[in-house]
Parts: C-alpha cells; sequence; structure tokens
C-alpha cells in the first residue's frame, strides 16, 4: 500500500513539472501565427488593428484571465501615450494573443521568453487599471498583443499652493511716480516660486500695468495713476504651475497729484497801521511727502489804517510737511502805493517791494490726498527795513484751501 501511494506522488509531481514546462514558452520567431496581419508600418495600421479585431480582443484578454482589460483598453487607447520600444534576448512577457498559423481562434501563450539574438520592434502603451499600471506591447510583426509588466501606479504628491506676500512701500503715492511692490516674502512649502506677477487693478477690476517678474527677490515697480480706487495686486507661480493671490496681495494704493491749486483768504494787519482783507490762489506742488513750493498771486484790500494802500502780492514760499501741519518760509513782491507814508517812512522804506516771509499753518479739515483746509499764521516784513519793521511789518491769519 505504502509503494503504490509513492508510486501515485512521484506520478503526480513528474505530471505537474510537465506542466509547468508545457505552459512556459520560449519564443525564437514572430510572424508564424500572427494575431493580425498586414505587420504593423505606423500608427495608422495599428489604429486599424484595434478598429477591425475589437471582438479579438476582447476574447483574448478574457482567455488570458485579464478581461477586465478590454474596456480600459478601448477607452484608454485613442489617447494613449504609444511609443516604439525593442525586445531583446531574455526578455519575459508575461503572456501574448496569437492565431495558430494566423487561422482560427485566438490563443494565449503565457511566460514567454525571447530567445532569438536579433530584438523585435514594438508599439507599447500603458493602462491604469485599479491603481495598478499594465505595460502592453504589441510586435510590428504580428500584432500579437502581450502583456509585458505590471506594477504599482506611481503615487503623485498633491501640489501644495504657494503662499503670496506682499509690501507696497507705502498706500499715498504721488501720481506718475513709481512704487515698489515687494514680493519677496512669498514661499512654497514643496517646492519653489517660479514667477511673480504685479499688477496695478482700477476700480473695475481691469490691468492698467502688469509686469512679470521671473527671478529673485521678486521685486518690482509699478507706476501709480492720478485718483482713488486703485490696488496693486501680485500673484505668485510655482514650479508645478499652481497659480495664487491672497487678501495679503492686494492693497489699495490712490495717487496724489504733484500740482495741487491752493487759495487763500484772511486778515493781515500792518503795524504801523493799517488793516487788509487778503486773497490770494495759486499753485502747490509738492516735491516729495515733506517738502512742497508753493506760488501765489494776492490782492490786498485796505479797509482801515492811516498808513498804506490797497497792493498786489506775488509769494513763493518753501514748506515742510509734517504730521497735519506745516511750516514754510520764502519771499515775496508786495507793490503798494506808499504815498500815504510820511517823507521820512518813504526814505526808510525807498521804494523797496520785497518782502521777507514766515509762515506756520495746521490742517484743520480733510486729508492730505484731497480737499481741505488749514489754519495758518503769517508775518512778513520789507526786506530793505528791517531796522524799522513797524514800518513794513505785516501779520496775517486766515484759511487755505487745497483743492
Amino acid at each position: 500500500m505504502k509503494k503504490q501511494l509513492g508510486i501515485l506522488l512521484i506520478a503526480g509531481l513528474l505530471a505537474f513539472v510537465s506542466t509547468s514546462a508545457l505552459a512556459s514558452t520560449t519564443l525564437h520567431q514572430l510572424g508564424r501565427s500572427p494575431f493580425y496581419t498586414p505587420p504593423l508600418q505606423d500608427m495608422a495600421d495599428l489604429k486599424n488593428l484595434v478598429q477591425n479585431s475589437g471582438l479579438s480582443i476582447q476574447k483574448g484578454f478574457e482567455k488570458a484571465g485579464y478581461a477586465e482589460l478590454y474596456n480600459v483598453f478601448m477607452k484608454e487607447f485613442p489617447t494613449a501615450e504609444i511609443d516604439e520600444i525593442e525586445i531583446g534576448k531574455d526578455e519575459y512577457l508575461m503572456w501574448m494573443l496569437y492565431r495558430k498559423n494566423g487561422k482560427g481562434p485566438v490563443r494565449v501563450a503565457k511566460d514567454v521568453t525571447w530567445a532569438n539574438e536579433k530584438p523585435f520592434k514594438a508599439f507599447r502603451l500603458y493602462l491604469d487599471h485599479e491603481n495598478k499600471r499594465y505595460e502592453i506591447v504589441i510586435p510590428n510583426i504580428c500584432g500579437n498583443f502581450a502583456l509585458r509588466a505590471i506594477s504599482d501606479v506611481p503615487v503623485v504628491a498633491v501640489n501644495k499652493d504657494p503662499e503670496c506676500q506682499m509690501t507696497v512701500a507705502a498706500e499715498r503715492q504721488f501720481c506718475g511716480d513709481p512704487v515698489t511692490v515687494d514680493a519677496s516674502g512669498s514661499s512654497d512649502s514643496d517646492g519653489s516660486i517660479a514667477s511673480v506677477t504685479i499688477s496695478m487693478i482700477d476700480s473695475d477690476g481691469n490691468v492698467v500695468e502688469g509686469k512679470v517678474i521671473d527671478s529673485p527677490p521678486f521685486t518690482g515697480t509699478l507706476i501709480v495713476p492720478c485718483g482713488d480706487g486703485y490696488s496693486v495686486q501680485t500673484t505668485v507661480t510655482d514650479n508645478q504651475g499652481a497659480v495664487v493671490t491672497s487678501p495679503a496681495c492686494t492693497q489699495a494704493v490712490s495717487g496724489r497729484r504733484h500740482f495741487v491749486p491752493v487759495a487763500a483768504v484772511g486778515y493781515m494787519h500792518l503795524i504801523d497801521p493799517a488793516n487788509f482783507f487778503t486773497v490770494r490762489g495759486g499753485l502747490e506742488y509738492f516735491i516729495n511727502e515733506d517738502f512742497s513750493v508753493m506760488g501765489m498771486l494776492g490782492y490786498n484790500y485796505h479797509f482801515d489804517g492811516n498808513q498804506g494802500d490797497n497792493a498786489f502780492s506775488a509769494d513763493v514760499l518753501a514748506l515742510y510737511h509734517f504730521s497735519r501741519y506745516y511750516v514754510g518760509a520764502g519771499i515775496g513782491y508786495w507793490d503798494m502805493d506808499d504815498s500815504s507814508y510820511d517823507l521820512d517812512q518813504r526814505e526808510i522804506l525807498d521804494g523797496g517791494n520785497l518782502d521777507l516771509i514766515l509762515q506756520a499753518g495746521a490742517r484743520v479739515y480733510g486729508e492730505v490726498d484731497s480737499f481741505n483746509v488749514s489754519l495758518f499764521g503769517e508775518a512778513r516784513t520789507f526786506a530793505d527795513s528791517l531796522d524799522d519793521v513797524d514800518v513794513g511789518t505785516r501779520f496775517m491769519g486766515g484759511l487755505l484751501f487745497r483743492f
């Protein structure tokens, strides 16, 4: 009994080995049992194969044990990236479809090894299904579909958006001047910043000016338009093409005018004495936030006092601004009939019309980049009568309007 059992075990083992050996295929030549004829010369021939042999391909995948790949293949083939490769000696194929002598039903050869010294050319494409990637090769000479390898679909890391950071030199700028936009604080946690776009946007969302900066430190300049309703916006692009902006990368800006129309009204008192009602008008040019030059023409109506008469004036002042205040100094031209002065006073004045002027004021209404009103005080005297200041010294208080 034991002897018979041993014989059966040996016979079974031999049968298994024989079956395994028969299941594997060593292939020396292609073209004798083609899946499709004629040979495939180009992509057009491959497309004809797929178009004309859909049912045979389906049956072949089913016999190979990969029935689920047929629908995947038919779906992905039209857009698949297909290249041509060479299969060299001793390369392994998991299975290959064929027809014996090119006729009859589709058959499957498994565990195929190419044993010829000469490689064969084949089309190759990849199919992705349920996180697996299937490498399909189709020899040019015979169209025998074959599965070369199965691998995991590479996990593509999700790109994280870059972070946009921006600083603008100042919210208020003079129109026509450049403003510096600094996006050097932007970062990308899983890559790098490829480029930064800085734009000047109007109130309707239109881009007035834009620049692309593609190298660090990602700093550039834009020209500030005149008026309100504008904003600077920055967008950041990382090395994988993600484009983002953020509230931190949008800032309102306004363009102040360099030239501002000005007017002034006030009361002026001449020490000698005389009283005037003064009206002036002119322009103020802002060099920057702190310094300006103001030129004004005025009429000084003499309404009381023993000395003096109506007078015209022309003044130029240099002003320094800080907070809501300003101080300034300058020179003026004072044109007044001095016949009302006595002889000694006229000799002192000697016809001199040049004034030295000091002025200081404080803004009491409005902001610097819009209509505003300042309360100011002024002292002026004739330049050639400094020894007798009571003859030509005038004090004034009034309101200065900037439009």
